[in-house]
């Protein structure tokens, strides 16, 4: 699970990576108290190991089991608000058994290996958040620069350029994991534009922002399938704008797509919008899906279209029924079985009949 926060923000880049962070304190902490316990080592102090190693164990554990019954939610809520301490808190414990090894190993190779077994899974855990890694690193390394101050190593200055090194390499694996990181998000956010843009278009009318006529064939196939066990009923009108040729002729082309664009609002502003749909099914001509539990109520939303086309007060002087722009209508009713170009068929049949009757009103199955 890839987070949506933005860089710097306290949050994991992953949760896998996060697991796996938890469970490498866990085997790493386990082994050194094993190699502790064998005595078969370094001469260690085991009372500067015991209380540490067993309060890694015990710390990772429990954020282990937290942050898989959390799964996606690590980076919400009140565990989010609290990676910093845990983060903090790791990152003492290791700062106290670090500088506790470099008094024990008199050998700058082997602190050298230990720092880099414990930052290296830190980095590539915490590369996305700044404040997270800074909190882990900042501890071991002051806790690293106090030990060498204070230890009698005979090569100093080998461990001194062995730990610019490792803090380098830390620097540099966050940089590549993080420019990686935002690399492949700005990739995934610019497919998901180019795909809600397909999407519009393949769907949507680009003119007037209505559904196109291939989403009337899935809307249309979606609607029948929920009401298979319904009582109500699914209703399609046919709307077609009264003289339109002549408006074009008279107004010119882009007054023609200006029209169409505010017919399409005197539309969509009559709907429900739970329950109705409306498409540019072509040219001038609009269908709308409306399920309804009888006809009248499919004829409210027709005269609403009607009213609402009669307030926005579109002039027309090329139409002989009024002195404003006017839509005809026909509605029909889905029978079960009944396929969209049979339900299209009647609703056209009523839309001519509104035609015939004068224009600028509203015919239905009787």
């Amino acid at each position: 699970m890839d987070i949506k926060h933005s860089t710097g923000e306290v949050a994991i880049a992953s949760v896998k990576g996060y697991l796996w962070f938890l469970c490498l304190n866990i085997i790493f902490a386990a082994w050194l108290l094993a190699r502790i316990l064998s005595g078969d080592s370094v001469a260690f102090n085991t009372q500067n190991y015991m209380l540490p190693l067993w309060s890694i164990i015990s710390f990772s554990v429990i954020n282990l089991f937290t942050a898989i019954a959390l799964r996606d939610g690590i980076n919400e809520g009140l565990y989010q608000k609290c990676l910093p301490f845990i983060v903090l808190i790791f990152s003492v414990l290791w700062s106290i058994l670090f500088f506790n090894m470099l008094n024990d190993f008199k050998q700058p190779t082997i602190t050298i290996v230990i720092l880099v077994i414990i930052l290296l899974p830190a980095t590539i855990t915490f590369y996305i958040s700044g404040l997270l890694l800074t909190l882990f690193c900042i501890p071991i390394i002051i806790s690293m620069v106090y030990g060498e101050v204070m230890s009698p190593m005979e090569f100093p200055l080998l461990l001194w350029a062995g730990t610019v090194i490792i803090l380098a390499v830390v620097l540099s694996a966050r940089y590549i994991l993080l420019e990686s990181y935002l690399r492949t998000q700005r990739s995934e956010y610019e497919r998901n534009v180019l795909i809600k843009k397909l999407l519009r278009l393949a769907n949507y009318d680009t003119l007037t922002g209505l559904f196109n006529r291939h989403s009337l064939t899935e809307s249309f196939a979606r609607s029948t399938r929920q009401l298979e066990h319904s009582k109500k009923s699914l209703f399609l009108i046919v709307l077609d704008i009264d003289f339109f040729k002549q408006y074009n002729d008279m107004y010119g082309h882009v007054e023609g797509d200006k029209c169409l664009i505010q017919v399409s609002r005197c539309i969509e502003q009559s709907l429900r919008k739970a329950s109705d749909a409306a498409f540019r099914f072509g040219g001038e001509e609009f269908v709308v899906l409306a399920v309804c539990d009888r006809l009248p109520n499919a004829l409210d939303i027709a005269k609403r279209i009607q009213h609402a086309l009669a307030d926005a007060r579109i002039p027309h002087k090329g139409s002989s029924v009024a002195p404003r722009v006017t839509i005809s209508q026909g509605i029909a009713q889905w029978r079960q079985g009944m396929p969209l170009e049979g339900l299209l068929e009647i609703a056209d049949k009523q839309l001519y009949q509104a035609k015939r009757d004068g224009r600028n009103r509203i015919c239905w199955e009787r």
